[in-house]
């Protein structure tokens, strides 16, 4: 695999679409979905540090609001279990302390929790139905595996060898889902954008590609750089669809597209996908972090 930090050095301003080149005023928004079952978990990140959790039963399309947190959380590196009940994840809170935890979504209160080294590494996968693959080999601090015997969980838990930032969990956690790459990486180059001069450009990358079913199209993912975080663009064969303002789409358990973009998620059938007509869609523009912080249920790990 390509080493994606290891770059070429370009000034020059590139022509991309004004969705990645420019602040953002939408919320970002990531889904989680669950392998084996109709859920799915929102992280929602507005303003640019708070995140706020929604749960979402893309069978029934009803959504539950849990935790806003004073921090990051490393959606890439975070995972759902095959029935969706837990999530894995990496936390950067507000005063920059950083750890791996388990919770129970949308509350990001744990039920298990290890200090991380940093933003380097941590995370982790659900390699199956009974295997959480947490990324936090080689730290002093302990690992989730610590927790691999407790009775709270109906999963084993086995450490990850890979310890790297992003990718490795990313992938794996692609290849689980169905999604197949295309390619090698291509080398990338720095670019300097007016609002971000530690940008990066990956052109030409062939990309991921995903079709669940016969009867499905297919869906690509194409890394694009770093602009406002890692930019992905999301196409769907023979359809206008999906277009730069995607910040993430996915099959759901049962075939169905999930899609979020300016701030808000959509569900797609296949018969929508023919008519580009939602059967559900959402918008979460006009929420606000509450103002006490006794609102803010399940933000802090419990150790």
């Amino acid at each position: 695999m390509q080493d994606l930090f290891c770059l070429p050095i370009s000034r020059t301003e590139m022509n991309l679409p004004v969705a990645w080149t420019t602040p953002r005023t939408k919320a970002r928004l990531h889904i989680l979905r669950a392998h084996g079952a109709s859920k799915a978990v929102i992280i929602r990140r507005k303003p640019s540090k708070w995140v706020h959790i929604i749960a979402w039963d893309t069978d029934s399309d009803a959504l539950e609001h849990g935790s806003w947190f004073r921090g990051r959380i490393y959606s890439e590196r975070c995972d759902l279990s095959w029935d969706g009940r837990w999530m894995v994840y990496l936390a950067i809170g507000a005063r920059g302390d950083t750890w791996n935890g388990i919770c129970e979504p949308p509350w990001l209160r744990t039920v298990a929790d290890v200090p991380n080294l940093g933003t380097w590494g941590g995370g982790g996968f659900f390699s199956d139905a009974r295997t959480l693959r947490p990324n936090d080999v080689g730290y002093h601090y302990g690992s989730l595996k610590d927790f691999s015997k407790s009775k709270k969980f109906p999963f084993s838990i086995e450490q990850f060898s890979w310890n790297q930032e992003v990718f490795p969990i990313f992938h794996n956690r692609l290849e689980r889902d169905g999604w197949k790459r295309e390619g090698d990486f291509v080398k990338g180059q720095k670019i300097s954008l007016k609002h971000n001069s530690y940008a990066t450009l990956y052109e030409g990358d062939p990309g991921w590609s995903w079709q669940p079913t016969p009867k499905h199209p297919v869906l690509r993912m194409f890394y694009r750089g770093y602009f406002n975080g890692h930019t992905y663009e999301f196409r769907l064969d023979d359809s206008e669809l999906l277009d730069p303002s995607v910040d993430w789409a996915t099959w759901d358990a049962k075939g169905e597209l999930l899609v979020a973009r300016q701030g808000g998620i959509q569900r797609y059938t296949l018969d929508g996908l023919k008519t580009g007509s939602p059967a559900f869609s959402a918008d979460f523009e006009s929420l606000n972090p509450p103002e006490s912080p006794k609102a803010q249920q399940g933000v802090a790990p419990n150790t």
